[in-house]
């Protein structure tokens, strides 16, 4: 699925700033709940790009990621993706209270406490951006993937997924350790025109 061909500067913009102002709400709440602060890159949009761009992407973040993602569901409709490196998703479950020895399974326990942060992310979100457009929004329970870039999409979003997508790094220096991860927000291209439209853009 391609994107709308009109979408234009002022557009793009007005879609990276939605994603800063609900990705900087999301990425607040995570670092209160890791008790750690965390920092924000500028978020970058792509637009008419397939999902074996965003899953590119991804890739970039490692080869062994694990990934967490709700769907936004609402004026704005589509997918929100919490992807770690498998490594800084473990540094993660583990500021939440529960360890992951390297080499080791991931426990019930700990891949609960990764949704449970997807779901936190995902609600701060959509609180942030229902202000914005002035509208409820609403979100689906979190579901988690591992493995690399192209695996974790596919098991997450549908094949057509990802033709406009935010991508929001984030990082933090602190102890136990560096840590880095990504807000990947994919909204469904036929709902792009209503948020703008509530964003008073076009």
């Amino acid at each position: 699925m391609s994107a709308d061909p009109r979408l234009g500067r002022a557009e793009i913009d007005a879609l990276q700033e939605l994603a800063s102002v609900g990705c900087g709400q999301a990425l607040s709440a995570l670092s209160r709940l890791m008790q750690r602060r965390l920092e924000m890159d500028v978020p970058e949009a792509w637009v008419g790009q397939g999902s074996g761009a965003i899953a590119d992407f991804l890739g970039g973040l490692g080869q062994h990621l694990v990934a967490v993602a709700v769907q936004l569901e609402g004026l704005l409709s589509g997918q929100l993706v919490l992807a770690l490196p498998e490594a800084d998703a473990a540094k993660l479950a583990a500021c939440l209270g529960y360890p992951v020895s390297a080499g080791e399974p991931w426990s019930v326990l700990a891949e609960s406490a990764l949704m449970e942060s997807g779901n936190i992310v995902g609600s701060a979100f959509v609180t942030a951006v229902a202000v914005l457009v002035g509208q409820k929004l609403l979100l689906s329970v979190p579901r988690l993937a591992r493995g690399g870039g192209r695996e974790c999409l596919d098991a997450l979003v549908a094949r057509d997924a990802g033709s406009i997508a935010l991508a929001t790094r984030f990082s933090s220096a602190e102890p136990p350790g560096p840590l880095e991860g990504l807000i990947l927000v994919m909204p469904d291209p036929g709902r792009v025109g209503p948020l703008l439209a509530a964003l008073d853009v076009g």
